[in-house]
């Protein structure tokens, strides 16, 4: 199976992507779109008093909050950019009790796909009334290889069963990373085979729960079929999905990464070593820079927006001011030297990608069955330069928790937020909306189009106040201004 590809260049934060907006011609894309429907709309079967109130096609919420931002759209005579408000509707393009609905659930695991799943089942049952000798609504196992297999990989969902998924980890659907370069005719012809897959099992509605990747071809997916409403939700514990504040299992990710930390802090102090500390973040450091803050037990976090576009030379500033201030953390503590590093698994990459080199040995991602070697280039940088408070080398120990913290069950903070998302989702699909994803947005839940979402991948951003407030948290030395950085 193909690797997933890192483009770091595709870091980004919304409040750059607004500016770059406001310097364009085109009018900024905050629009969603409707599907082709043959007849005409459906009144909701469910009264305000029961879903609550219906939402106005017309109601909208600002993209961006920031004054300066808001000015530049104006000063450039444009509106301030805003999304559709998500919400039930009063007109519906679909009939609830007889739609084909389809769920999918892509790329990475993430705390909390079992229950999306559950609210979506559960919204278009239990609140719609679905009928399922009329309708249905379908899981697909395996996320978009089992698409192109349909009839293979399909099974009935019924909310009295899917409710069961709520306290267990995982998907019970599967997700299975599957790329298009595997697909004959690469992503066009993928979406090429998914379509007709869809259109020969009747499906109005495809829900697609999963990070920006899955997205992209949800995007896809949309623009060639325009009778499918294609509905997007968030996923990835990562938290780097744009035009989301927040993604479902971030907040579980985090509370087991903090958990984790604090454990092999004593592990660390009680035998006087340095524990470094791998998790997930590919392409940001979401996680490991809010969880080092929640432990308080940190001494270093590494993340990759750190080191973008940087020169060489001052790499190497960098590092050796990072290293120095190990050395003065181990030296400083008379009884008890140990210290403690987090590392986003994204770290290695971009050095590598950048060319850079630690210790006279350039850093390697792995590749071919052949492993990186950061963690070791690390290990040795510690041991040639840490000294504890004798002048004695410190040893060092690596652990990789990292599918530890993605694999649980969500926590009641994110099994809510995806009862949320899911009821959102189905209430929006069904009037046909379509492109989108249901977005936490400004603490607002909103459509977001596509067209935005795939555009790139929030990062941290390293000159902003929370990331100030980690290096302020671990005491360690300032990341430096990249020359590059998007």
């Amino acid at each position: 199976m193909a690797k997933r590809q890192i483009d770091i260049r595709r870091l980004r934060t919304e409040k750059r992507i607004l500016r770059q907006w406001a310097k364009r011609e085109r009018s900024f894309p905050g629009d969603c779109a409707r599907v082709e429907r043959s007849g005409e709309p459906v009144p909701n079967p469910r009264s305000q008093e029961e879903i609550g109130l219906y939402h106005d096609p017309r109601s909208r919420r600002y993209a961006t909050v920031d004054f300066d931002i808001a000015e530049l759209f104006r000063q450039a005579g444009k509106e301030v950019p805003t999304f559709l408000e998500a919400g039930p509707r009063r007109e519906l393009w679909f009939d609830p009790v007889q739609v084909n609905a389809a769920i999918v659930t892509a790329g990475g695991l993430a705390p909390g796909l079992n229950s999306v799943v559950h609210s979506i089942v559960s919204r278009h049952v239990n609140t719609y009334g679905l009928n399922p000798n009329a309708g249905s609504v379908i899981g697909i196992y395996d996320g978009f290889k089992g698409l192109l297999d349909i009839p293979g990989h399909k099974i009935e969902l019924d909310p009295a069963e899917t409710i069961d998924w709520l306290r267990e980890g995982g998907s019970n659907l599967g997700n299975v990373r599957y790329f298009h370069p595997e697909s004959a005719g690469g992503l066009d012809g993928m979406v090429s085979r998914i379509s007709q897959n869809l259109e020969l099992m009747a499906i109005n509605i495809l829900y697609v729960i999963g990070g920006d990747g899955s997205q992209e071809v949800a995007h896809r997916l949309a623009r060639a079929n325009p009778r499918i409403a294609v509905m997007g939700i968030p996923k990835t514990m990562d938290n780097d999905i744009l035009w989301a504040r927040r993604s479902f299992g971030f907040d579980t990710s985090v509370t087991q990464a903090t958990r984790a930390i604090n454990t092999l802090h004593f592990e660390a102090q009680s035998t006087r070593r340095v524990g470094i500390l791998k998790f997930f973040g590919a392409e940001s450091g979401f996680v490991v820079a809010h969880a080092a803050l929640a432990s308080g037990q940190v001494d270093l976090v590494l993340i990759p927006e750190a080191f973008l576009g940087l020169r060489a030379d001052r790499f190497a500033d960098y590092w050796d001011s990072l290293i120095r201030h190990l050395a003065t953390i181990v030296t400083r503590a008379e009884t008890n030297a140990h210290a403690i590093i987090v590392v986003a698994e994204g770290v290695e990459t971009v050095l590598a990608e950048q060319g850079f080199s630690i210790e006279g040995r350039p850093v390697r991602c792995s590749a071919g069955g052949r492993p990186g070697n950061f963690v070791e280039l690390l290990k040795k940088a510690i041991r040639k330069r840490v000294r504890n408070v004798r002048g004695e080398t410190l040893s060092v120990f690596t652990n990789e928790p990292r599918h530890y913290i993605r694999s649980g069950p969500a926590n009641a903070h994110d099994q809510v937020f995806c009862e949320r998302l899911g009821a959102l989702a189905v209430d929006n699909a069904l009037a046909g909306f379509t492109d989108c994803m249901i977005s936490d947005w400004l603490s607002e839940y909103v459509l977001v189009p596509l067209e935005l979402v795939v555009g790139g991948q929030k990062s941290v951003d390293v000159q902003g106040m929370f990331w100030k407030q980690v290096e302020n948290s671990t005491g360690q030395p300032n990341s430096p201004l990249s020359e590059g950085g998007s």
